[in-house]
């Protein structure tokens, strides 16, 4: 459940919307911090199982979540470790309720991954303090994960925080079976861009390419550019036919851009490489993975370029101009015009 955003001072100065959600069995006790927190907190949501609030917690992404230990069929410390596993709600600082001082349970709540604790029944002044620090704790960690993590060319993601992303990625699928995709691409023949038009040229193409690979994620996918001229998109709870349906409009879009200089008109062409998660939950090694999708890129490339290949099939799944619309990627054998 839900509760409608609550305008503060706060908020408005620091322009950012202050999410929290309390996973607790006792609705007395969801009541209760709701009302201690009013003012500090601008939007809250509430869960009365572990259950639940691991999925409300993927849909809403809190900043804080306030979890009580103690709960029937999946106890707190379990609910930890799996928001601690999805790459939705890793990042998500938790503070755990116990019943008493039990040095023993705490320690397992901070090992599974939470950030602080309070004892029940709350304290106000305590409560309040505790979630305040842990916004301003959250606050920072953003800032600096995002210097940290992002390409300075193009606002992606860079390559340590997509490796990251994916093995986040790989955990979730084996403990919870949600299937993903890796998508890696390749700019055909970019080093002619840089050697014929320079370095300059060749930059904004690729923040154009950064512009398209951004439009094509969902919040909770993951885009980057990898190294060079070659990018990769991550995406989360994603079936086959949807990610091969985003493969083919990378491809597409790509094919769409067009920088004009002084002399030239500069057109671009990708190739990319697609694999999919199996589709029955197991262990994953995440170098092979990668491998997987790189040799399906490298299938592309060897193919003529500026397609789409999958790693299961080692088929191109799509050729420039034969796809209708809206009927997504299509199998073609390996004859495809180069």
């Amino acid at each position: 459940m839900m509760s409608m955003p609550n305008t503060t001072r706060d908020s408005v100065l620091d322009n950012s919307s202050k999410k929290l959600l309390i996973i607790d069995d006792d609705p007395v006790s969801r009541d209760l911090i709701e009302y201690y927190l009013t003012g500090v907190v601008d939007e809250f949501a509430h869960a009365s199982s572990g259950i639940e609030g691991i999925r409300i917690a993927e849909e809403f992404v809190p900043d804080v979540i306030v979890l009580d230990i103690s709960m029937p069929r999946m106890d707190g410390f379990e609910v930890c470790k799996r928001l601690k596993e999805s790459a939705i709600t890793r990042d998500i600082l938790i503070l755990f309720l116990t019943m008493r001082e039990d040095s023993v349970q705490i320690a397992k709540g901070l090992d599974c991954g939470a950030s602080d604790y309070l004892t029940k029944p709350c304290v106000r002044v305590e409560l309040q303090a505790r979630v305040r620090m842990a916004l301003r704790t959250k606050q920072m960690s953003d800032s600096l994960r995002e210097r940290a993590s992002i390409d300075g060319l193009t606002n992606l993601a860079n390559r340590n925080a997509f490796d990251d992303a994916l093995r986040a990625a790989i955990a979730d699928y084996t403990r919870n079976g949600h299937p993903f995709g890796l998508l890696l691409m390749d700019l055909d023949h970019f080093k002619k861009v840089n050697d014929s038009h320079g370095h300059g040229v060749g930059d904004e193409t690729l923040t154009y390419v950064g512009d398209v690979l951004q439009r094509t994620c969902r919040g909770y996918d993951v885009a980057a550019r990898y190294g060079g001229d070659e990018f990769a998109l991550l995406l989360n709870r994603t079936s086959k036919i949807e990610a091969e349906r985003v493969g083919q409009r990378l491809v597409d879009e790509v094919r769409k851009i067009s920088l004009e200089t002084s002399e030239h008109l500069v057109r671009i062409t990708a190739s990319v490489g697609l694999k999919c998660s199996p589709n029955e939950p197991g262990e994953i090694d995440a170098k092979m993975y990668f491998k997987a999708a790189d040799d399906a890129l490298y299938k592309a490339k060897s193919l003529g370029r500026d397609r789409l290949v999958e790693w299961s099939s080692a088929q191109p799944l799509g050729c420039p101009g034969q796809n209708e619309p809206n009927q997504g990627p299509m199998s073609y054998d390996t004859g495809c015009p180069s």
